[in-house]
């Protein structure tokens, strides 16, 4: 409600400038003063909200200065180019529309009238309503009246868009999968290198238990006076073969 009535008082004031413009042109007094406050009057008229955001994103972008090395207002301000088409796909595109593809935004360029000017080499379009300074002119670019074969088109570019999210939605669970499986082999190494440390330290036990064995075994002999007789080894005692036989069960299993 508040909405219209801001809307019925501009439609009156204009209304009032009008019929004050008749009675002047009538009156032979110029009217120039009055004609640039009635081109005020208008801009302010414009109803933003009602023009596609397909034409305010893409006037936005162009008239972005920190992105004049992609895609600039010619020296006229009465186009546009797209200097850098890989930039612009993958840098800018996806910021304002919901794909990265450039004859999607071609084909919406041709759907509101633009048209491309220029050799083949440059890729620059114009349309009359579409220039530097004057954002308010959006509000006259029409849609053009969808064909068939825009609609198909259209219906493209919505199953190409759900496609590419299937897409990225698989490719983050695949990626996903393959994190969790290298935690696990990295696990599992740290587990071997543990058991490899284990067994290493079973075999420096069994080793420091032979050496006592064999002293204590010397140890004995020397007390009960063996004399010098030659004294027996632990492999003639039976423990030197045992210990060896444990040993060489260990070696087969590296």
């Amino acid at each position: 409600a508040e909405y219209m009535g801001e809307t019925f008082q501009n439609s009156c004031k204009m209304a009032m400038h009008m019929d004050q413009m008749a009675e002047l042109n009538h009156m032979g007094v110029p009217n120039v003063g009055h004609m640039q406050h009635m081109q005020h009057m208008q801009h302010i008229e414009v109803d933003h909200s009602q023009i596609p955001s397909f034409l305010t994103k893409t006037w936005d972008i162009v008239n972005d200065p920190d992105t004049d090395h992609i895609i600039s207002w010619n020296e006229t301000g009465l186009s546009f180019i797209i200097h850098d088409t890989t930039a612009f796909l993958t840098e800018v595109v996806p910021k304002h529309f919901k794909h990265n593809n450039l004859a999607s935004f071609i084909r919406q360029l041709n759907i509101y009238g633009f048209q491309k000017v220029g050799n083949k080499h440059v890729c620059e379009f114009r349309h009359d309503m579409f220039r530097a300074k004057e954002r308010h002119l959006l509000a006259q670019i029409k849609r053009k009246t969808p064909t068939k074969r825009m609609q198909f088109d259209d219906d493209d570019d919505e199953m190409s868009s759900v496609k590419t999210e299937a897409i990225l939605t698989e490719l983050l669970q695949l990626k996903q999968r393959q994190d969790l499986l290298e935690m696990n082999l990295v696990q599992a190494m740290n587990t071997n290198d543990s058991l490899w440390n284990d067994l290493a330290s079973c075999k420096q036990q069994q080793r420091e238990i032979q050496d006592n064995l064999q002293k204590t075994l010397y140890f004995l002999m020397t007390v009960h006076g063996a004399g010098d007789e030659k004294k027996p080894s632990l492999a003639e005692v039976g423990i030197g073969s045992h210990l060896g036989h444990m040993s060489g069960h260990d070696a087969s299993h590296n």
